[in-house]
Protein backbone atom coordinates (compact mmCIF):
# COMPACT_ATOMS: atom_id res chain seq x y z
CA UNK A 1 0.00 0.00 0.00
CA UNK A 2 3.06 1.96 0.95
CA UNK A 3 3.71 2.22 -3.31
CA UNK A 4 0.51 3.48 -4.23
CA UNK A 5 0.74 6.97 -5.45
CA UNK A 6 -1.65 8.68 -2.75
CA UNK A 7 0.70 7.31 0.15
CA UNK A 8 3.07 9.77 -0.60
CA UNK A 9 3.11 13.30 -1.80
CA UNK A 10 5.78 12.80 -4.62
CA UNK A 11 4.12 12.72 -7.96
CA UNK A 12 4.08 8.83 -8.86
CA UNK A 13 4.44 5.95 -7.04
CA UNK A 14 6.81 4.94 -4.41
CA UNK A 15 9.70 2.87 -5.27
CA UNK A 16 9.70 -0.81 -4.56
CA UNK A 17 12.71 -0.74 -2.24
CA UNK A 18 11.70 3.02 -0.06
CA UNK A 19 8.07 1.10 -0.03
CA UNK A 20 9.65 -2.15 1.70
CA UNK A 21 12.48 -0.76 3.73
CA UNK A 22 9.72 1.44 5.42
CA UNK A 23 7.08 -1.42 5.92
CA UNK A 24 9.31 -3.80 6.89
CA UNK A 25 10.85 -1.45 9.57
CA UNK A 26 7.60 -0.09 10.73
CA UNK A 27 6.44 -3.77 10.73
CA UNK A 28 9.28 -4.90 13.03
CA UNK A 29 8.67 -1.39 14.78
CA UNK A 30 12.24 -0.19 14.06
CA UNK A 31 12.43 2.62 13.15
CA UNK A 32 15.00 3.34 10.71
CA UNK A 33 13.85 5.73 7.56
CA UNK A 34 15.09 5.84 4.19
CA UNK A 35 12.29 8.94 3.70
CA UNK A 36 11.38 11.73 6.07
CA UNK A 37 8.11 10.10 7.69
CA UNK A 38 6.44 13.74 8.42
CA UNK A 39 7.02 14.73 5.14
CA UNK A 40 7.36 11.65 2.43
CA UNK A 41 4.23 10.18 3.44
CA UNK A 42 0.69 11.29 3.08
CA UNK A 43 -1.94 11.10 6.01
CA UNK A 44 -2.78 7.45 4.23
CA UNK A 45 0.86 6.87 4.40
CA UNK A 46 1.85 7.72 7.65
CA UNK A 47 -1.47 5.58 8.81
CA UNK A 48 -0.57 2.73 7.16
CA UNK A 49 2.88 2.98 8.97
CA UNK A 50 0.93 3.65 12.46
CA UNK A 51 -1.14 0.10 11.67
CA UNK A 52 2.12 -2.17 10.56
CA UNK A 53 3.52 -0.70 14.17
CA UNK A 54 0.37 -1.64 16.07
CA UNK A 55 0.38 -5.14 14.77
CA UNK A 56 4.41 -5.96 14.51
CA UNK A 57 4.20 -4.86 18.31
CA UNK A 58 1.20 -7.35 19.57
CA UNK A 59 2.94 -9.54 17.52
CA UNK A 60 2.79 -11.34 14.35
CA UNK A 61 1.66 -15.46 16.28
CA UNK A 62 0.07 -13.07 18.96
CA UNK A 63 -2.09 -11.34 16.68
CA UNK A 64 -2.96 -14.35 14.78
CA UNK A 65 -4.24 -15.85 17.85
CA UNK A 66 -6.14 -13.16 18.73
CA UNK A 67 -7.71 -13.32 15.30
CA UNK A 68 -8.88 -16.23 15.51
CA UNK A 69 -10.29 -15.82 18.85
CA UNK A 70 -12.02 -12.83 17.21
CA UNK A 71 -13.28 -14.81 14.90
CA UNK A 72 -14.96 -17.66 17.23
CA UNK A 73 -12.55 -20.62 16.58
CA UNK A 74 -10.68 -22.71 19.12
CA UNK A 75 -6.87 -22.56 19.17
CA UNK A 76 -5.84 -26.21 18.13
CA UNK A 77 -3.19 -28.01 20.85
CA UNK A 78 -0.37 -27.10 18.04
CA UNK A 79 -1.68 -23.12 18.25
CA UNK A 80 -1.08 -23.35 21.94
CA UNK A 81 2.34 -25.04 21.65
CA UNK A 82 3.63 -22.49 19.38
CA UNK A 83 2.23 -19.76 21.17
CA UNK A 84 2.84 -20.10 24.74
CA UNK A 85 6.48 -19.71 24.60
CA UNK A 86 6.55 -15.76 23.39
CA UNK A 87 3.20 -14.81 25.42
CA UNK A 88 4.66 -16.30 28.60
CA UNK A 89 1.31 -18.12 29.50
CA UNK A 90 2.16 -20.91 32.15
CA UNK A 91 0.01 -23.53 30.60
CA UNK A 92 -1.48 -24.25 27.51
CA UNK A 93 -5.32 -23.87 28.85
CA UNK A 94 -4.06 -19.92 29.58
CA UNK A 95 -2.96 -19.04 26.16
CA UNK A 96 -6.83 -17.59 25.32
CA UNK A 97 -7.51 -16.19 28.44
CA UNK A 98 -3.97 -14.81 28.64
CA UNK A 99 -4.13 -13.41 24.74
CA UNK A 100 -7.21 -11.81 25.78
CA UNK A 101 -5.52 -9.87 28.39
CA UNK A 102 -2.55 -9.07 26.21
CA UNK A 103 -5.08 -7.35 23.76
CA UNK A 104 -6.98 -4.94 26.56
CA UNK A 105 -3.74 -4.22 28.11
CA UNK A 106 -2.15 -3.07 24.76
CA UNK A 107 -5.73 -0.77 23.30
CA UNK A 108 -5.87 0.09 27.17
CA UNK A 109 -2.19 1.94 27.74
CA UNK A 110 -2.13 3.11 23.53
CA UNK A 111 -5.58 4.63 24.63
CA UNK A 112 -4.63 6.35 27.78
CA UNK A 113 -1.30 7.22 26.09
CA UNK A 114 -3.16 9.00 23.42
CA UNK A 115 -5.46 11.18 25.65
CA UNK A 116 -2.46 12.21 27.43
CA UNK A 117 -0.36 13.14 24.51
CA UNK A 118 -3.78 14.83 22.87
CA UNK A 119 -3.66 17.08 25.60
CA UNK A 120 -0.28 17.79 25.55
CA UNK A 121 -0.50 19.05 21.70
CA UNK A 122 -3.34 20.67 22.09
CA UNK A 123 -1.30 23.69 22.65
CA UNK A 124 0.58 23.37 19.37
CA UNK A 125 -1.73 21.73 16.42
CA UNK A 126 -5.78 22.28 15.60
CA UNK A 127 -7.43 19.27 17.45
CA UNK A 128 -7.44 17.41 14.49
CA UNK A 129 -3.88 17.44 14.24
CA UNK A 130 -3.24 17.55 17.71
CA UNK A 131 -5.88 13.87 17.37
CA UNK A 132 -3.66 12.23 14.62
CA UNK A 133 -0.17 13.21 16.21
CA UNK A 134 -1.56 11.55 19.80
CA UNK A 135 -2.19 8.53 18.30
CA UNK A 136 0.32 8.24 15.77
CA UNK A 137 2.94 9.03 18.74
CA UNK A 138 1.21 6.77 21.29
CA UNK A 139 1.41 3.45 19.00
CA UNK A 140 4.85 4.28 18.08
CA UNK A 141 6.16 4.88 21.56
CA UNK A 142 4.14 1.61 22.93
CA UNK A 143 5.28 -0.81 20.54
CA UNK A 144 8.91 0.75 20.31
CA UNK A 145 8.22 1.73 16.81
CA UNK A 146 10.55 4.57 16.52
CA UNK A 147 8.96 7.07 13.70
CA UNK A 148 8.22 10.59 14.13
CA UNK A 149 5.54 12.39 12.12
CA UNK A 150 6.37 15.64 14.26
CA UNK A 151 7.27 18.91 11.95
CA UNK A 152 10.42 20.24 11.60
CA UNK A 153 12.38 17.53 13.96
CA UNK A 154 14.98 14.99 13.07
CA UNK A 155 13.31 12.36 15.52
CA UNK A 156 12.75 14.03 18.85
CA UNK A 157 15.98 16.47 18.32
CA UNK A 158 13.31 19.89 18.21
CA UNK A 159 12.05 18.55 21.47
CA UNK A 160 14.87 18.50 23.98
CA UNK A 161 13.84 20.77 26.68
CA UNK A 162 9.98 19.37 26.19
CA UNK A 163 10.01 17.33 29.58
CA UNK A 164 6.48 16.22 29.66
CA UNK A 165 6.07 14.91 25.88
CA UNK A 166 9.31 12.56 26.49
CA UNK A 167 8.49 11.36 30.11
CA UNK A 168 4.96 11.06 28.39
CA UNK A 169 6.91 8.53 25.81
CA UNK A 170 9.31 7.32 28.22
CA UNK A 171 6.49 5.53 29.93
CA UNK A 172 4.66 4.15 27.00
CA UNK A 173 8.30 2.63 26.08
CA UNK A 174 8.97 0.94 28.96
CA UNK A 175 5.43 -0.43 29.48
CA UNK A 176 5.67 -1.85 26.05
CA UNK A 177 9.13 -3.48 26.50
CA UNK A 178 9.09 -5.04 30.01
CA UNK A 179 5.77 -7.17 28.70
CA UNK A 180 2.17 -7.51 29.84
CA UNK A 181 2.90 -10.32 32.33
CA UNK A 182 5.81 -8.69 34.32
CA UNK A 183 3.36 -5.67 34.38
CA UNK A 184 0.68 -7.56 35.65
CA UNK A 185 3.03 -9.07 38.20
CA UNK A 186 4.10 -6.11 39.51
CA UNK A 187 0.34 -4.31 39.37
CA UNK A 188 0.01 -7.07 42.06
CA UNK A 189 1.87 -5.06 44.63
CA UNK A 190 3.40 -8.15 46.11
CA UNK A 191 7.11 -7.72 47.72
CA UNK A 192 10.31 -8.27 45.41
CA UNK A 193 11.08 -11.73 47.07
CA UNK A 194 7.45 -12.75 46.14
CA UNK A 195 7.56 -11.62 42.41
CA UNK A 196 7.89 -14.39 39.68
CA UNK A 197 11.90 -15.39 38.88
CA UNK A 198 10.76 -14.15 35.35
CA UNK A 199 9.81 -11.29 36.76
CA UNK A 200 13.05 -10.20 39.31
CA UNK A 201 15.47 -10.61 36.38
CA UNK A 202 13.67 -8.91 34.26
CA UNK A 203 13.71 -5.56 36.56
CA UNK A 204 16.89 -6.15 37.31
CA UNK A 205 18.20 -6.16 34.30
CA UNK A 206 16.29 -3.64 33.04
CA UNK A 207 17.49 -1.43 35.66
CA UNK A 208 21.51 -2.52 35.63
CA UNK A 209 21.37 -1.45 31.67
CA UNK A 210 19.31 1.72 32.15
CA UNK A 211 21.69 2.48 34.70
CA UNK A 212 24.54 1.13 32.08
CA UNK A 213 23.80 3.33 29.45
CA UNK A 214 23.05 6.64 31.30
CA UNK A 215 26.53 6.03 33.11
CA UNK A 216 28.12 6.05 29.58
CA UNK A 217 25.88 8.97 28.07
CA UNK A 218 27.43 10.85 30.93
CA UNK A 219 31.09 9.70 31.13
CA UNK A 220 31.40 9.96 26.94
CA UNK A 221 28.97 13.00 26.15
CA UNK A 222 28.52 15.44 28.95
CA UNK A 223 31.56 17.50 27.76
CA UNK A 224 30.38 17.05 23.92
CA UNK A 225 29.26 20.15 22.67
CA UNK A 226 27.53 18.37 19.67
CA UNK A 227 25.41 16.46 22.04
CA UNK A 228 24.89 16.97 25.44
CA UNK A 229 27.84 19.90 26.30
CA UNK A 230 25.03 22.49 24.98
CA UNK A 231 22.05 21.62 26.97
CA UNK A 232 21.26 22.89 30.39
CA UNK A 233 21.86 21.27 33.55
CA UNK A 234 18.13 19.91 33.46
CA UNK A 235 17.99 19.16 29.69
CA UNK A 236 21.01 16.80 30.24
CA UNK A 237 18.99 15.03 32.86
CA UNK A 238 16.29 14.86 30.83
CA UNK A 239 17.59 13.96 27.44
CA UNK A 240 19.83 11.28 29.60
CA UNK A 241 17.00 9.74 31.35
CA UNK A 242 14.74 9.33 27.88
CA UNK A 243 17.92 8.66 25.72
CA UNK A 244 19.11 5.70 27.84
CA UNK A 245 15.21 4.13 28.04
CA UNK A 246 14.73 4.76 24.42
CA UNK A 247 18.06 3.33 22.84
CA UNK A 248 17.72 -0.17 23.83
CA UNK A 249 14.17 -0.86 22.33
CA UNK A 250 12.82 2.32 20.72
CA UNK A 251 15.05 4.59 18.67
CA UNK A 252 13.72 7.90 19.21
CA UNK A 253 17.01 10.27 19.54
CA UNK A 254 17.22 13.58 21.28
CA UNK A 255 20.62 13.88 20.35
CA UNK A 256 22.95 12.97 16.80
CA UNK A 257 24.47 9.76 17.36
CA UNK A 258 26.21 10.64 14.17
CA UNK A 259 28.15 13.18 16.42
CA UNK A 260 28.21 10.52 19.68
CA UNK A 261 31.84 9.49 20.80
CA UNK A 262 32.81 5.84 19.76
CA UNK A 263 32.94 4.58 23.76
CA UNK A 264 29.02 5.59 23.66
CA UNK A 265 28.18 3.79 20.49
CA UNK A 266 30.07 0.66 22.05
CA UNK A 267 27.71 0.42 24.94
CA UNK A 268 24.96 1.51 22.63
CA UNK A 269 25.08 -1.27 20.46
CA UNK A 270 25.50 -3.91 23.82
CA UNK A 271 22.39 -2.12 24.45
CA UNK A 272 21.14 -2.84 21.68
CA UNK A 273 21.60 -6.00 20.92
CA UNK A 274 20.19 -7.19 24.09
CA UNK A 275 16.76 -4.96 24.05
CA UNK A 276 13.53 -5.42 26.33
CA UNK A 277 11.71 -8.32 28.06
CA UNK A 278 10.61 -12.06 26.38
CA UNK A 279 6.56 -11.59 25.60
CA UNK A 280 6.78 -7.47 24.56
CA UNK A 281 6.69 -5.19 21.93
CA UNK A 282 10.56 -5.00 22.18
CA UNK A 283 13.48 -6.47 20.05
CA UNK A 284 17.43 -7.97 20.55
CA UNK A 285 17.79 -11.38 22.60
CA UNK A 286 15.84 -10.00 25.25
CA UNK A 287 16.79 -9.49 28.79
CA UNK A 288 15.51 -12.76 30.20
CA UNK A 289 18.25 -14.77 27.82
CA UNK A 290 21.04 -12.39 28.85
CA UNK A 291 20.19 -12.62 33.08
CA UNK A 292 19.85 -16.38 31.99
CA UNK A 293 23.96 -16.32 30.63
CA UNK A 294 24.85 -13.99 33.61
CA UNK A 295 23.61 -16.67 36.51
CA UNK A 296 25.00 -19.30 34.60
CA UNK A 297 27.88 -17.82 34.30
CA UNK A 298 28.32 -16.70 38.10
CA UNK A 299 27.34 -19.88 39.19
CA UNK A 300 30.22 -21.39 36.78
CA UNK A 301 32.68 -18.78 38.88
CA UNK A 302 31.33 -20.18 41.86
CA UNK A 303 32.12 -23.83 41.12
CA UNK A 304 28.53 -24.54 41.07
CA UNK A 305 27.23 -26.85 38.44
CA UNK A 306 23.92 -25.33 38.33
CA UNK A 307 22.50 -22.03 37.60
CA UNK A 308 20.87 -20.88 40.92
CA UNK A 309 19.66 -17.63 41.68
CA UNK A 310 17.22 -16.23 44.59
CA UNK A 311 17.17 -19.85 46.04
CA UNK A 312 15.44 -20.86 42.52
CA UNK A 313 17.27 -23.20 39.98
CA UNK A 314 16.98 -22.39 35.94
CA UNK A 315 16.71 -25.44 34.53
CA UNK A 316 19.65 -26.26 32.20
CA UNK A 317 17.07 -26.58 29.04
CA UNK A 318 16.71 -22.41 29.19
CA UNK A 319 20.30 -22.13 29.66
CA UNK A 320 21.22 -23.94 26.87
CA UNK A 321 18.34 -22.35 24.54
CA UNK A 322 19.68 -19.51 26.05
CA UNK A 323 23.35 -19.52 25.16
CA UNK A 324 21.99 -21.51 21.41
CA UNK A 325 19.98 -18.30 21.00
CA UNK A 326 23.03 -15.73 21.56
CA UNK A 327 25.07 -17.55 19.31
CA UNK A 328 22.99 -18.05 16.54
CA UNK A 329 21.95 -13.96 16.83
CA UNK A 330 26.13 -13.17 16.99
CA UNK A 331 26.11 -15.39 13.62
CA UNK A 332 23.43 -13.37 12.27
CA UNK A 333 25.09 -10.16 13.32
CA UNK A 334 28.48 -10.68 12.06
CA UNK A 335 27.15 -12.17 8.81
CA UNK A 336 24.83 -8.79 8.48
CA UNK A 337 27.91 -6.71 9.33
CA UNK A 338 30.19 -8.39 6.65
CA UNK A 339 27.49 -8.14 4.41
CA UNK A 340 26.99 -4.06 4.66
CA UNK A 341 31.08 -3.76 4.28
CA UNK A 342 31.02 -5.79 1.03
CA UNK A 343 27.96 -3.85 0.01
CA UNK A 344 29.45 -0.45 1.24
CA UNK A 345 33.23 -0.97 0.17
CA UNK A 346 33.29 1.94 -2.31
CA UNK A 347 31.78 4.19 0.51
CA UNK A 348 34.18 3.37 2.68
CA UNK A 349 37.25 3.43 0.57
CA UNK A 350 36.27 7.09 0.04
CA UNK A 351 35.11 7.83 3.47
CA UNK A 352 31.45 8.80 3.12
CA UNK A 353 31.34 5.94 5.51
CA UNK A 354 33.04 4.66 8.44
CA UNK A 355 33.07 1.00 9.79
CA UNK A 356 31.41 2.45 12.85
CA UNK A 357 28.61 3.56 11.07
CA UNK A 358 27.82 0.16 9.43
CA UNK A 359 27.92 -1.91 12.89
CA UNK A 360 26.11 0.57 14.25
CA UNK A 361 23.16 0.14 11.41
CA UNK A 362 23.57 -3.46 11.54
CA UNK A 363 23.04 -3.71 15.24
CA UNK A 364 20.02 -1.47 15.42
CA UNK A 365 18.87 -2.97 12.05
CA UNK A 366 19.48 -6.70 13.88
CA UNK A 367 17.91 -5.43 17.90
CA UNK A 368 15.15 -3.57 15.28
CA UNK A 369 15.76 -0.26 17.66
CA UNK A 370 16.18 2.29 15.09
CA UNK A 371 18.87 4.84 16.13
CA UNK A 372 21.31 5.43 13.04
CA UNK A 373 24.41 7.44 12.59
CA UNK A 374 22.72 8.79 9.69
CA UNK A 375 23.50 6.87 7.12
CA UNK A 376 20.23 4.97 6.53
CA UNK A 377 19.31 7.56 3.07
CA UNK A 378 22.63 7.21 1.60
CA UNK A 379 23.10 3.87 1.40
CA UNK A 380 23.37 1.76 -1.97
CA UNK A 381 20.56 -0.39 -3.18
CA UNK A 382 22.47 -3.08 -2.22
CA UNK A 383 22.82 -1.96 1.12
CA UNK A 384 19.02 -1.39 2.04
CA UNK A 385 18.22 -4.60 0.94
CA UNK A 386 20.68 -6.31 3.38
CA UNK A 387 19.68 -3.62 6.09
CA UNK A 388 15.58 -4.93 5.50
CA UNK A 389 16.85 -8.27 5.48
CA UNK A 390 18.42 -7.43 8.93
CA UNK A 391 15.48 -6.02 10.40
CA UNK A 392 13.14 -9.02 8.87
CA UNK A 393 15.50 -11.12 10.45
CA UNK A 394 16.15 -9.23 13.79
CA UNK A 395 12.07 -9.69 14.31
CA UNK A 396 11.58 -12.88 13.66
CA UNK A 397 15.04 -14.78 13.87
CA UNK A 398 15.46 -14.68 18.23
CA UNK A 399 11.41 -15.80 18.13
CA UNK A 400 11.87 -18.62 16.07
CA UNK A 401 14.87 -20.07 17.54
CA UNK A 402 13.62 -20.05 20.78
CA UNK A 403 10.18 -22.03 19.85
CA UNK A 404 12.08 -24.00 17.09
CA UNK A 405 14.27 -24.87 20.56
CA UNK A 406 11.03 -25.03 22.64
CA UNK A 407 9.07 -27.60 20.29
CA UNK A 408 11.99 -29.32 19.38
CA UNK A 409 12.86 -30.32 23.09
CA UNK A 410 12.49 -33.94 24.29
CA UNK A 411 13.10 -35.76 27.48
CA UNK A 412 15.88 -37.99 26.40
CA UNK A 413 15.47 -41.83 27.42
CA UNK A 414 19.06 -42.68 28.13
CA UNK A 415 22.88 -40.61 28.50
CA UNK A 416 26.15 -41.04 27.02
CA UNK A 417 29.53 -41.60 28.74
CA UNK A 418 31.00 -37.86 30.01
CA UNK A 419 34.19 -36.96 28.61
CA UNK A 420 35.82 -33.91 29.38
CA UNK A 421 37.23 -30.75 27.22
CA UNK A 422 40.15 -28.03 27.83
CA UNK A 423 38.62 -24.85 28.88
CA UNK A 424 40.41 -21.42 28.44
Amino acid sequence: MLEAPFASVDEGSTSFLTALFTATSAACVTGLVVVDTATYWTGFGQFVIAMLMFMGGLGIMTAGALLLLALGRRLTLTNRLVLREPMGAATLGGVSRLGTQVLLFVVGVQAVGFIVLFLKFLGNFSVGEAAWQALFHAISSFNNGGFVILPNSQSLSAYQDDHLLLAVMGVLIVLGAISFSVVADLAAGRRFNRLSLDTRLVVMGTVFLWLLGGLAMLLFELDNPETLGGLSVADQVGNVLFQTVTSRTAGFSTLDFGATRSATDAVYMVLMFIGGAAASTAGGIKVNTAMVLLIAAWASVQGRSRAEVFKREVPYAQVARAMALVVLSLVMLFSIVLALAWAEDARLRTGEFEFMDLMFEAFSAIGTTGLSRGISPDLSELGKYIVTLAMYLGRLGPLSIALGLALRERRAIYRYAEEKVRIG
